[in-house]
């Protein structure tokens, strides 16, 4: 089960269409979906607002939310 959440979790891509003062509203995309997330902002390693990248990262047995693209 790791092995899949860990596959996953590389695939995920964001970018936020609304940033309030609690949330963000965001796209998150897969290889095979777009889905619509809430997510607190407190979360975030970093301002955040409208049309900003994200991604998820798995480290150390950890997922984590990364500010911008995922490097290639």
């Amino acid at each position: 089960m790791r092995g899949h959440i860990f596959a996953l979790s590389l695939l995920l891509l964001g970018v936020v269409d609304y940033a309030g003062d609690d949330y963000v509203t965001a796209e998150v995309t897969t290889d095979e979906e777009i889905m619509t997330m809430v997510i607190p902002i407190e979360f975030f390693p970093c301002d955040i607002g409208e049309g900003d990248f994200f991604h998820f990262e798995h480290v150390d047995g950890i997922t984590e939310i990364r500010c911008g693209e995922p490097e290639v």
